[in-house]
C-alpha cells in the first residue's frame, strides 16, 4: 500500500484548515530553499508531498516550471489554484510517474517520512532529478528545539497502537543517514526557526486538528479528546494576550545528484 491510499484521507480531512492556518508554519523554511537554489528561471521543479502548493507557488512566482505530487486529493486541488500554471497531481512518493531525470530541482518538505517506504520514496526522488540537479530535504528540528514536540507526543498517546513510523521526523541524523546510504553526499545542515504562531486558541486547534496525526487520532480516539489533548498540551505557549507561539526549527540538506 503506497503512501497516497495510507495518508491521502487523513492530511486531506481538513484541508483548507491546513492551508489557511498550519501550512505556512514552514514557509520561513521554504524562503531559505528559494534563496539558496535561485535563480529559478528556467529550473523544472518537482514538489513532493506538495501539500496545498506553497512552496510550488513560491517557486513558479520566480519564474520556475512547477510540478507537485500529494497524497491528497483536497490539498491538490487548493494548490492548483494557488499555482494556476503549475501541474499537480495525486500519487504515492513511491510510484513517481514521471521519467527519469525529469527535473533540474526535487524537493521533500516534512513528506519523507510519510512514506510507507522511504527509502523507495527517496529513490524515486533521486531517479527523476537531472544528473547534476539538486535533492532537497527539509525535516522538523530535534524535540530540544521544537515546542510542537509537546503537541506531536501528546497526540502520539491517541494514535492506535500500530501507526506505523517508517522514519522519525523530530530526528535530522535518521533523514540524513537515509540520504547517505542511497548515495547522496548531503550539505551541512541548514537550520532555519519556523514557529508556529496563532490569534487565538481557536485558531491554534484548527490548524493543529488538521495534521494527518491529529486525524489518525480523532478517528482512534474521538473528537472531543483531541482537542481537549491538544488545547492542554499548548496551554504553555500562550501569552499574556491570548495568542499562541510555539518555538521551532527546521533542518534542510541540500544534495547534488551525481549519477555515473
Amino acid at each position: 500500500m503506497g503512501s497516497a491510499e495510507l495518508e491521502g484521507a487523513f492530511w486531506g480531512a481538513r484541508a483548507q484548515d491546513w492551508a489557511d492556518i498550519q501550512q505556512r508554519t514552514v514557509r520561513p523554511a521554504a524562503l531559505a530553499v528559494l534563496a539558496e537554489l535561485g535563480p529559478w528561471p528556467g529550473r523544472t521543479l518537482l514538489d513532493i508531498g506538495c501539500g496545498a502548493g506553497d512552496f510550488a507557488s513560491l517557486a513558479s512566482n520566480r519564474g520556475a516550471v512547477v510540478l507537485g505530487l500529494d497524497a491528497s486529493a483536497a490539498l491538490i486541488d487548493i494548490a492548483r489554484r494557488q499555482a494556476p500554471t503549475g501541474r499537480f497531481l495525486v500519487s504515492d512518493m513511491e510510484h513517481i510517474p514521471f521519467a527519469d531525470n525529469a527535473f533540474t530541482t526535487v524537493t521533500t518538505f516534512n513528506s519523507l517520512h510519510l512514506a510507507s517506504d522511504p527509502t523507495l520514496a527517496l529513490q524515486e526522488a533521486i531517479r527523476v532529478t537531472r544528473p547534476g540537479g539538486s535533492f532537497v530535504a527539509v525535516t522538523w528540528g530535534p524535540p530540544s528545539e521544537c515546542d510542537a514536540a509537546t503537541y506531536l507526543i501528546e497526540i502520539g498517546g491517541l494514535l492506535p497502537p500500530d501507526t506505523p513510523t517508517p522514519l522519525d521526523p523530530s530526528d535530522p541524523d535518521a533523514l540524513k543517514g537515509l540520504l547517505t546510504r542511497a548515495g547522496l553526499v548531503p550539505s551541512p545542515w541548514r537550520v532555519v526557526p519556523c514557529p508556529w504562531e496563532y490569534a487565538d486558541l481557536e485558531t491554534a486547534l484548527c490548524g493543529l486538528l488538521s495534521t494527518g496525526p491529529a486525524m489518525r487520532a480523532i478517528n482512534h480516539s474521538g473528537q472531543i479528546q483531541v482537542i481537549e489533548t491538544i488545547a492542554e498540551s499548548i496551554s504553555p505557549y500562550r501569552r499574556g494576550d491570548g495568542t499562541y507561539r510555539l518555538d521551532n526549527t527546521c533542518y534542510y540538506v541540500v544534495a547534488t545528484v551525481d549519477r555515473k
